[in-house]
């Protein structure tokens, strides 16, 4: 196939002597995918498999977890170009099986006493552009509506992860400035799930002490949204425990336009200090990673200045199928990424 592609896969922690190799393999032969798992001197798995590059995405996302008995640390991995002969998945051992299984078992407590834990460089803000409901919903014959709204849900399920891993800042575009070109119909839908959304977010910003800030324009989205949007952010002003962006009725340009106006009114002085203090994102940090679903790779407008230097994730999952394991696969691409910052 045209989309064959290899990966080299090392699993980190409690990962031998955990029958994790044959999890491995059954996984790998769902899958169809060729190659094979062995268990490595330091105490480390490491996964050589090659197939469509879909399919092997599905296997490294597995990998995050593994099987009930492992407890994967963390993991590395490498992309390649294919080169395996042999079809099928192969499980190598050292040696004899008893001579394996001995070994394995002496690793087991090297994982357990011996291994820190790994440490993966994490963004401080992720924003998403969560692309795809639609062509999730038709790929299901469902109706439009139930994309979004699903969409919606994966978003908070997104928000509660990265909340575990400790990134304090997470954004994600929910309304384009575009997207009032949609149908009536479709539009009422969406506002109506936002008010449903926003209305349910109330509970857990208060109890988690989250801040929460709107971006976008005010001036056409229905009343109700606007006041909860002020309710939210007036309830939360005061709050640090971690940061949540929604934009809505947002595009980058109107943005800019929008800021350059503000400064004109206020007869603001022109730095680039003002400058980002107008946007809508004033206070926020600029995106360390921004990610798009559905396989599209651009940014349509999503904040051209803020995201100058940020590292770009193009998954092709639609965005309701970009679950936590995608997402930390996403995370885990950003960590193995150099920025230089055009130094």
């Amino acid at each position: 196939m045209s989309d064959r592609v290899g990966i080299t896969i090392i699993l980190l922690g409690r990962v031998q002597g955990v029958m994790l190799r044959r999890g491995i393999k059954t996984r790998a032969d769902a899958l169809g995918l060729s190659g094979f798992a062995e268990n490595k001197e330091d105490g480390t798995v490491r996964i050589v498999a090659e197939g469509p590059r879909e399919r092997v995405q599905k296997l490294l996302n597995w990998c995050y977890k593994g099987t009930n008995l492992a407890n994967v640390q963390g993991l590395e991995f490498r992309w390649e170009a294919p080169y395996l002969s042999r079809a099928g998945f192969s499980i190598i051992r050292r040696g004899t099986y008893i001579a394996d299984k001995f070994a394995a078992l002496k690793n087991l407590s090297k994982g357990i006493h011996g291994m820190s834990p790994v440490t993966l460089i994490l963004p401080k803000h992720v924003a998403v552009i969560p692309d795809g409901n639609r062509r999730w919903a038709k790929e299901r014959n469902l109706p439009t509506f139930q994309g979004h709204k699903k969409g919606v849900e994966n978003s908070i399920n997104l928000f509660n992860e990265a909340q575990r891993l400790g990134i304090p800042y997470f954004t994600w575009w929910g309304f384009s400035t575009e997207n009032w070109n949609r149908s009536n119909q479709e539009i009422k839908f969406l506002m109506q799930i936002f008010k449903n959304y926003l209305e349910k977010l109330k509970k857990k910003l208060r109890e988690e002490e989250i801040h929460f800030r709107h971006f976008g324009r005010r001036d056409r989205l229905p009343k109700p949204v606007i006041l909860l949007l002020s309710e939210l952010e007036k309830l939360t002003d005061g709050f640090s425990k971690a940061n949540l962006g929604l934009a809505l009725d947002y595009g980058g340009r109107d943005e800019i336009l929008r800021a350059i106006k503000k400064m004109e009114m206020d007869k603001t002085s022109i730095s680039k200090e003002s400058f980002e203090h107008a946007l809508d994102t004033g206070g926020f940090p600029d995106p360390d990673l921004i990610i798009r679903t559905s396989g599209e790779q651009r940014l349509s407008g999503f904040m051209p200045w803020q995201g100058t230097y940020a590292e770009l994730y193009f998954a092709k999952e639609n965005f309701p199928a970009f679950g936590v394991p995608e997402f930390q696969a996403a995370l885990a691409d950003f960590g193995k990424r150099k920025r230089n910052f055009g130094k």
